[in-house]
């Protein structure tokens, strides 16, 4: 939960006195404070800094609160920022639309120091409860599409990127690696350091991957790299740089090999099942053979 010294308020007036009383009374609880005396001051410091809520002022010669409010509103931005309303009015029309131009508050002028800072408490309180929820809710969110061991994508998570080029029409490669004879390093280094190896193998897969690439654990000793809009030279160079770095490693090198399979989809009505099938069987082939090398599907 942030503290007080994490928001940031910027207030709105074209009167210095109001600013000035209202910078007094929210320093002292320790907020970080700037201010503007229009709309076009107000609009470059919400350009170059964090704001988390904005004291508006109603009444403001270029251009009036509203007016600054709905321009807030409208930027993708800028939306989420609160606005606290500042008026000597107090019809309630004139109130209503504060709220209805996405106000979250008013305050009459003259306001007080109690009122002033309860008022503001209570919608940084709200800011931060909802920022709290959503990364929660982001969290709860990658942990749905992710492996837990290895942290890198799950079989989900690619499933549903190939169904997505699929419906797009657009072709792809799947670069499929499976270790090879792994249940005989099981055997020799037992669980705890034989998932290591996994964990290890998959870090050097995501670190030479391209940036464009997801990259996936499919399940067990199987993962996947998926890639778009790469030519067959770039796809090899990829396979050539992981089996180096396997090669080299003082850990991996002496004792894990594994397979791969460069496949190229084309077809977009090929289903899921048909890739995996193919995928299956070309491996099949492959590590049937007794080499340990890559294969490719044109």
């Amino acid at each position: 939960m942030k503290t007080n010294n994490n928001f940031h308020i910027l207030i709105v007036d074209d009167e210095p006195f109001n600013i000035e009383l209202a910078e007094i009374y929210l320093e002292e609880e320790g907020y970080q404070i700037s201010s503007a005396n229009g709309a076009q001051e107000a609009f470059n410091i919400i350009s170059k800094e964090k704001i988390d809520l904005v004291l508006l002022d109603i009444n403001m010669p270029e251009k009036s609160g509203f007016e600054v409010c709905k321009m807030l509103k409208a930027d993708k931005k800028t939306k989420d920022i609160a606005v606290i309303f500042l008026t000597a009015q107090t019809d309630v029309k004139y109130i209503s639309k504060a709220f209805e131009v996405g106000g979250v508050d008013y305050l009459s002028k003259p306001f007080f120091a109690l009122e002033l800072k309860a008022r503001v408490k209570t919608q940084l309180q709200n800011i931060a409860y909802m920022q709290e929820v959503q990364q929660k809710q982001s969290k709860l969110a990658q942990l749905t599409i992710t492996d837990s061991a290895t942290k890198l994508y799950n079989s989900l998570y690619l499933d549903s990127q190939i169904k997505m080029y699929q419906m797009r029409k657009e072709s792809f490669w799947i670069i499929y690696i499976k270790l090879n004879r792994f249940e005989k390093i099981n055997q020799l280094y037992g669980y705890s350091t034989a998932n290591k190896i996994i964990k290890k193998f998959a870090r050097i897969i995501e670190d030479e991957a391209y940036k464009s690439a997801i990259v996936s654990r499919v399940y067990g000793i199987n993962f996947a790299i998926l890639l778009k809009e790469y030519d067959i030279s770039s796809i090899k160079n990829l396979y050539e740089s992981i089996y180096k770095r396997v090669s080299n490693d003082k850990d991996l090198g002496k004792i894990l090999s594994f397979s791969t399979i460069l496949y190229s989809v084309e077809d977009s009505t090929l289903t899921l099942p048909v890739i995996y099938k193919n995928i299956e069987l070309n491996m099949q082939k492959l590590q049937g053979s007794g080499i340990d090398r890559h294969l490719f599907i044109n």
